[in-house]
């Protein structure tokens, strides 16, 4: 089957708010990629809740995947649609167990779900933007399948064409977003793809009722004009809200000079912004 070319992911993405893009990382170099993501996992147990691991800032300390985030058919969509110069402002590993999701209530509901979009359209957080927000593209969200993503192993569903509405189920609009909606589509696709997606799209997880767990990799691309500081420890903006609340987060952890020199170089410039120990000279 061909592959999706750049500018029908373009096209995809501005009208229907997702894509999927195909072999991403090659067939033959996939398997190591998933192993490497697995094995900084069983390192980092602290990283667990319940059927969930989530590996935060990952590209500081696993960048087994970096060959690929300068593919041209992202950073290329990425440049149409959110203009200009383009940095990667989130990278995530998340591992979906057997069994996720698959304790559902008696309400109807699915306990895997949770319509939501992703930051800063994530209602309910402090630095997310208020609802309605505008029609435009600030964020785009990439989920890279380290493992086949299939409806038996709940893989992500996406509602085409929700970047639209300016609003989510993580705000309160009165929708339960545990409950299916009847435009969801579910994106199943082969290891090593890539499901390319406006990051005010509502999605969800899937129930895992496979005996494999499902593993994914989220890497946001942003604009050069969107600002990231509230992101990174040891700038002004994470450190006073991180007093206020009490809470050092780590979606986003410094590069060591040692993990940016190990980043190929057409990586290099997505992660500029976040080198440890880079200073601000005087003028």
């Amino acid at each position: 089957m061909p592959q999706v070319t750049l500018e029908e992911t373009i096209r995809r993405i501005r009208y229907e708010g997702w894509c999927l893009v195909d072999e991403v990382i090659p067939p033959d170099q996939v398997a190591s990629v998933r192993d490497s993501v697995l094995a900084t996992a069983a390192a980092r147990p602290q990283c667990y809740e319940g059927e969930r691991g989530c590996l935060r800032g990952i590209i500081a300390y696993d960048q087994s995947f970096a060959p690929y985030v300068a593919d041209q058919r992202l950073v290329g969509a990425a440049q149409a649609i959110l203009g200009g110069g383009i940095r990667i402002s989130l990278t995530t590993g998340i591992i979906l167990a057997p069994g996720f999701g698959t304790d559902d209530s008696d309400s109807g509901g699915d306990s895997s779900r949770g319509w939501h979009s992703d930051w800063p359209f994530s209602l309910g957080q402090t630095s997310a933007l208020l609802a309605p927000y505008g029609d435009l593209p600030i964020h785009l969200t990439t989920l890279w399948m380290l493992s086949d993503f299939s409806s038996d192993n709940g893989s992500t569903y996406v509602v085409p064409g929700s970047h639209r509405a300016g609003n989510n189920p993580g705000g309160d609009i009165g929708y339960d977003g545990t409950k299916p909606v009847d435009s969801e589509i579910q994106a199943t696709g082969k290891a090593g793809s890539v499901l390319a997606f406006d990051s005010r799209v509502w999605h969800s997880a899937g129930q895992n009722r496979s005996s494999e767990p499902r593993v994914t990799l989220a890497v946001r691309y942003a604009p050069w004009w969107f600002n990231l500081t509230g992101l990174l420890p040891g700038l002004a903006d994470y450190e006073v809200e991180a007093e206020e609340r009490g809470e050092r987060t780590d979606d986003v952890l410094p590069l060591s000079d040692e993990a940016f020199a190990s980043l190929p170089a057409s990586a290099q410039p997505l992660f500029e912004h976040i080198r440890a120990g880079r200073e601000v000279l005087p003028g």
